[in-house]
């Protein structure tokens, strides 16, 4: 199920690159000023942008979930005319919003990648640049990414009900339209 959401997902790409581009500039500031906290305390500016990012991040999943049941109330309708259950239309969803903040995980992975080696490649040539040859330490990275996968499985237990609510019905009404 999981793969035909994100299958689902790749046919609006328009949607999907928007907040993918969203999650992963959240996931990159979540991670660097989740750097700066853990090396200057959490009382500190870099705690409350956590916090900021934290809950902006728990605010645009619940909006993402609700963008894709709403706009596509007619969808999950005509799939359960043919017989998808409520359990295969959330896995669908859940692989949907999964997929989408994995994407941008990735992406903030390789960005730190290709940062990290340009920079060690420069030092390994005696150029001297006066950056950082890593940006951000791995532990943010990963706490960052348990921090979005704990925050989209909350939407998805919250989207649950409004997936619930959607009747078959609703598909069939709309076919003399």
């Amino acid at each position: 199920m999981t793969r035909k959401g994100i299958l689902l997902i790749m046919r609006e790409k328009r949607t999907f690159m928007i907040f993918t581009l969203i999650y992963t500039i959240l996931i990159f500031l979540t991670s660097l000023f989740l750097d700066f906290a853990f090396d200057q305390g959490f009382s500190s500016i870099a705690g409350y942008l956590v916090a900021i990012f934290f809950l902006t991040s728990l605010i645009l999943s619940l909006l993402y979930a609700w963008i894709l049941v709403s706009r596509k109330r007619r969808n999950w309708a005509t799939l359960k005319c043919i017989g998808y259950t409520n359990k295969n239309i959330i896995s669908l969803v859940s692989g949907i919003i999964l997929f989408t903040t994995l994407f941008g995980l990735f992406i903030v992975l390789e960005i730190l990648f290709h940062y990290t080696a340009i920079f060690t490649y420069l030092e390994s040539a005696n150029i001297q640049t006066g950056l950082p040859g890593i940006l951000i330490g791995l532990l943010p990275v990963v706490a960052t990414a348990f921090i979005f996968i704990f925050v989209q499985l909350i939407s998805i237990a919250l989207i649950y009900r409004k997936v619930l609510k959607v009747r078959p019905i609703v598909a069939l009404k709309r076919v003399g339209e």
